[in-house]
């Protein structure tokens, strides 16, 4: 099932090379998303990463895309600079098989199946949780790949300002602030961000070469009040607004033209969370949201070529009972509504989903056991279980082991179904079936004063996966079986004031009845930085590199790999001001993730945070 010869080379490449992240993660902080409940990272039993809001501060990352990037296992490709679109690959796995989560509220186009992270700003982000492998049985049916749980700034103590702002390469201008704090049993949050860049040329020639500009305005609040102890309720709200320019045509006086994307995504919740007595916690979620995109092209800023509108309803109720010994036990159900509307004709506008699910948690001395389960019945496709099961073992205080098997399922999207294409360009195909996955996987942890190593191995096997007929034919058609079989390896360590990491990740994402590659994914990919506390200054440097990846396997046609160094450095003014500088792409590598589309430049940052 796995490979031993490749994990072996990663781990003594990662090894050799160790070299990375300003602050190594440690494992005793606590993850929500890996099991719906708060639980400690060196308890869970799949591959999870915590990022938390120092963390994401000090990464050099110019937005959330690059952020993502630089951790194991994802591989983020971009049809040009900031603001354009950005999707991911979780091991080997499409963007839409990752569901994204902001606040625990999904923000989805229901017509593409993803979402937008280019417009979702780092400085509102106060920690970003990444769960690797099949989570359908926790969340439902999208999950097939893995969980990205965002989390936007909270209040937890006296009330505090924020601010932010500066200014670097291509025009770009980024200020914000925010409020956040407690009073008395009502904690609170308030933060606002405003980014803009002039950007360049998102395409080669022949399309038009004039400057790919971005905007984008975000706002986020959020309220939780102690109705008594044991009990609150929560209100959350985010809200962005983003312009984004693009390149549409290649020829005639349309390639000379302007074209636009305007998109808003917005997302509302209100949470009931309920100690019923010492051993059962009760949480009741309303969760609505809605993506709206417009564009326009020919320069024709008046109306729209092309609109397209999710709206998405949830009801979620789930309970957490506290077994003593025996563990924790997770009873749950959902009702997921989801409306599509739009310039374009399709058959279906809607699609309902009714939920259940269970999931347990057990310790027994040095042996750890985990499952879920759910039921999902969707009036498109009918019903279907997922489940999880996976052990894990201590083998000594540094020491640890795991294994685990998983299902998952993923629903067509709107666009997959009933996209009305003109043939051999992108359409839709009504006959098509949800895509059902079956995942093995084997994980083995070493941790040691601040020191650690990580090594996973996994085997995804995904039938149904839904692909384009071929590299000449863009109607969506199921291929009968792919497989993606692969390996990952972090390490890390400190040595006084200087920190090192490195991850690299190996896959091999194949058709199995042709044995062809699937394409834009590389088949390998890593990263590693390096911190140096000097005093108040905080230098770091890191290399990113990608491997080729595949364009048209069947003509041999690939992407160059290419590697990055990006350099950067924070200076601590005083205790509230702090100077933070970044250069990227040093060595102004011309490279490209998808073919025909410019990644930018070497590009520069200068900017201060305030924190009271």
């Amino acid at each position: 099932m796995f490979k031993s010869k490749p994990l072996a080379a990663l781990v003594a490449l990662a090894c050799a090379q160790a070299a990375m992240a300003n602050q190594p993660v440690t494992l005793d902080e606590v993850v929500v998303t890996a099991t719906r409940t708060a639980t400690p990272v060196a308890k869970v039993l799949s591959d999870i990463t915590v990022l938390g809001s120092e963390e994401i501060a000090q990464s050099g990352s110019v937005n959330l895309p690059d952020l993502l990037s630089r951790q194991t296992g994802i591989d983020m490709v971009s049809n040009g600079g900031e603001g354009t679109e950005a999707r991911l690959s979780l091991r080997g796995s499409r963007a839409d098989h990752v569901m994204v989560l902001i606040d625990g509220v999904r923000i989805v186009s229901g017509t593409k199946g993803t979402t937008s992270l280019e417009h979702i700003p780092l400085a509102l982000i106060e920690r970003v949780e990444i769960l690797r492998g099949p989570a359908s049985s926790l969340y439902g049916a999208d999950a097939l790949g893995g969980v990205i749980q965002i989390f936007t700034k909270r209040g937890s103590d006296r009330p505090a300002l924020s601010l932010h702002a500066g200014a670097g390469a291509e025009g770009k201008r980024v200020a914000g602030a925010g409020l956040a704090g407690k009073v008395d049993r009502t904690a609170f949050s308030l933060a606002v961000d405003r980014n803009q860049s002039d950007g360049f040329s998102a395409r080669r020639q022949p399309y038009n070469r004039d400057r790919d500009g971005y905007e984008n305005t975000t706002y986020t609040a959020n309220v939780q009040h102690e109705l008594a102890p044991g009990h609150t309720v929560g209100l959350n709200a985010y809200h962005a607004d983003a312009v984004s320019e693009y390149d549409s045509a290649s020829s005639g006086v349309a390639a000379t033209q302007a074209d636009e994307g305007h998109s808003q995504m917005s997302a509302q919740s209100i949470e009931l969370k309920n100690r019923i007595n010492t051993i059962w916690h009760s949480t009741l979620r309303y969760n609505y949201s809605t993506d709206k995109s417009q564009t326009y092209t020919k320069s024709n800023f008046l109306t729209p070529s092309g609109t397209f509108d999710t709206r998405l309803r949830e009801w979620q109720w789930q309970n957490d009972l506290q077994l003593g010994q025996a563990g924790q036990l997770t009873l749950g159900a959902a009702n997921v509504e989801q409306f599509v509307h739009g310039s374009a004709k399709m058959n279906q506008r809607y699609r309902r989903v009714d939920s259940v699910f269970a999931a347990y948690q057990g310790e027994f001395g040095i042996h750890r056991l985990q499952g879920s389960t759910r039921y999902d019945d969707n009036s498109q496709f009918g019903g279907k279980t997922t489940g999880q099961l996976a052990y894990g073992m201590v083998l000594s205080p540094a020491w640890s082991w795991r294994a685990a098997y998983g299902t998952a399922i993923k629903a067509p999207t709107f666009n997959q179904l009933y996209w009305p294409g003109v043939a051999p360009s992108y359409r839709g195909n009504p006959d098509l079936q949800p895509e059902t996955a079956s995942t093995r996987e084997l994980g083995l942890t070493w941790q040691q004063a601040g020191q650690y190593a990580k090594m996973v191995a996994f085997d995804n096997r995904i039938d149904n996966m839904i692909a384009n007929k071929s590299a000449t034919d863009s109607l969506q058609v199921n291929l009968d079986r792919a497989r993606i079989l692969g390996q990952s390896v972090e390490v890390g360590t400190v040595i006084g004031e200087i920190s090192l990491a490195a991850n690299v990740t190996s896959q091999r994402a194949r058709d199995v009845k042709t044995g062809q590659l699937l394409a834009a994914r590389a088949k390998r990919f890593g990263g590693m930085t390096l911190g140096w506390q000097l005093d108040r200054t905080l230098l770091s440097a890191e290399w990113r590199a990608s491997s080729k990846r595949v364009v048209d396997a069947g003509k041999n046609q690939y992407l160059p790999g290419y590697g990055v160094v990006n350099l950067g450095a924070d200076y601590q003014l005083d205790k509230q001001w702090t100077l933070n500088t970044k250069l990227t792409n040093v060595g102004d590598k011309r490279y490209e993730t998808v073919k025909d589309y410019n990644q930018p430049r070497r590009g520069w940052f200068v900017g201060v945070r305030y924190a009271q």
